[in-house]
């Protein structure tokens, strides 16, 4: 999945997440849920954004760059 997929996918999610927090009340279930959302997403992102290192870092030293 590309970076502008997982966007995409998520910007639904995100539209949720960002009208649940600014239009509640301070502390409230919903503003607890978007905050966990937002960690998750996170770590959804640590996780993609850590296999893209590495599937270019094997790509790399199959065709090393000449310098």
């Amino acid at each position: 999945m590309s970076i502008d997929q997982r966007c995409r996918e998520q910007r639904n999610i995100a539209d949720v997440m960002f009208m649940d927090f600014k239009y509640t009340k301070p502390g409230s279930a919903e503003q607890v849920r978007a905050l966990n959302t937002l960690s998750f997403l996170l770590s959804m992102w640590n996780d993609f954004l850590s296999s893209e290192v590495r599937r270019m870092d094997a790509a790399r030293s199959i065709c090393p760059s000449k310098a």
